[in-house]
């Protein structure tokens, strides 16, 4: 630079040209200072896949692309102990996990782990205390999944931290949450076994942080505890028939204000008309037969306890039983690898929900559309049994869209806030 300026510029006198090196230096240093922020590498942020992996957002995800929830909140974490880097742990529990979204997600953007028992010990939990009180800091009220990237009733998940997420659920009754699970069991267990220790927690959190909206002194007395929370929906997932026998009756057995099940990735027909409850005192049976041939209605078997204003009613109808289910989500599968879903059974899982009252929603068909109402020449069997080649074509989950004989099915129980 100087030996440019000593060619273009006639001979200049020695002080004058000192300063006019002073001021270019000078301006050389302003230049670089405001040019620093973009020198730097702007890092990324955080991003991961919502539901079922179909988008990818922020990581404080008060916003969602998911057809059923406004929001994910995912504060139970994982950093591997190796490489420092951050996202999340879970492991697989039925087929229905095979190619789980967030197992991929989080190994693109997260740990770099797959979600595999043998890699739990790489990895170190923790209760990210951002994303723990981040629906206080949302002020305007929205549906939340629940753990969206993980199970919040995992194994690896202590009772502890499941107990301070509910806190905050309970302290922000202004949003409804909804915590989908595969480990029904666990969550019938804590729910049905907590609420004492559950209910002095959240009065304590109560008075420490006053959330408005919230009166502590509800939360004082067991009595006066407001259980199930009104704003929190519990549900479960159940790919085919078997996973739905083995969870359904857990979550009817769970107190709840909603109770919803996900049948997505739909990987067998359902037939959900044997898990009821009693319309009267809704106590829930755990097992339904044809006592007589007479009766239109089955009758209940009760495992570990009976109903004992309607058990064996003497002219052998007078039990009627209703749907203990409020909502129904169905979807197909997506990605590359994805089993189809056939039409059929989504059909089923819809009329079953029309005759019973209960909500149903129909999120995707996923990576294959039914003949029927896609008929693109470009479209291929590929990846699809033989038995359901007549069925539906290969196209894309965008597509295939997420309408059902022509009807776009955004249906949402009666609770919804």
């Amino acid at each position: 630079m100087i030996a440019w300026l000593d060619a273009a510029l006639p001979p200049l006198d020695p002080a004058l040209g000192f300063i006019l090196l002073l001021a270019a230096g000078a301006g050389f240093g302003v230049a670089r200072l405001f040019d620093r922020p973009r020198s730097r590498p702007v890092p990324e942020p955080h991003r991961y896949a919502d539901a079922h992996g179909d988008v990818t957002e922020p990581l404080m995800a008060d916003r969602s692309n998911v057809e059923w929830t406004d929001a994910t909140w995912t504060p139970i974490r994982a950093k591997h102990k190796a490489t420092g880097k951050v996202g999340w742990h879970c492991t697989h529990a039925t087929p229905g996990c095979v190619h789980c979204y967030a197992e991929g997600m989080n190994k693109r953007l997260g740990t770099g782990l797959p979600f595999k028992p043998g890699h739990a010990d790489e990895v170190e939990l923790f209760l990210d205390e951002q994303m723990l009180l981040a629906p206080l800091r949302w002020k305007k009220p929205r549906m939340i999944f629940v753990c969206s990237m993980t199970d919040l009733f995992a194994d690896f998940v202590p009772d502890e931290w499941i107990d301070r997420v509910f806190a905050v659920m309970a302290l922000t009754p202004h949003h409804t949450y909804q915590v989908l699970t595969k480990r029904s069991a666990r969550m019938r267990a804590y729910l049905t076994g907590t609420p004492a220790r559950l209910g002095s927690i959240i009065f304590l959190n109560a008075l420490r942080l006053q959330p408005p909206g919230v009166d502590a002194e509800q939360w004082r007395r067991a009595e006066d505890r407001p259980f199930p929370l009104p704003n929190v929906w519990l549900g479960v997932s159940a790919e085919d028939q078997r996973r739905a026998d083995e969870r359904i009756p857990d979550l009817l057995a769970t107190p709840a204000a909603i109770r919803f099940v996900s049948a997505e990735p739909l990987l067998g027909p359902i037939d959900f008309r044997n898990h009821r409850v009693c319309s009267e005192c809704e106590n829930t049976p755990f097992k339904l037969f044809k006592n007589d041939p007479l009766c239109p209605e089955p009758m209940p078997l009760w495992s570990d306890q009976q109903c004992p204003l309607h058990w064996w009613p003497s002219d052998g109808c007078d039990v009627t039983l209703r749907s203990g289910i409020d909502w129904i989500i169905v979807g197909g599968e997506s990605g590359r690898e994805a089993r189809p879903m056939h039409p059929d059974w989504a059909r089923q899982i819809r009329d079953q929900c029309a005759a019973a009252g209960t909500a149903f929603f129909f999120k995707q068909w996923g990576e294959f559309a039914p003949l029927a109402s896609f008929t693109d020449p470009a479209a291929t069997h590929e990846g699809l049994p033989e038995q359901d080649r007549a069925a539906v074509y290969r196209v894309g989950k965008k597509r295939a869209g997420r309408l059902l004989d022509g009807v776009q099915h955004d249906a949402m129980p009666e609770g919804r806030r």
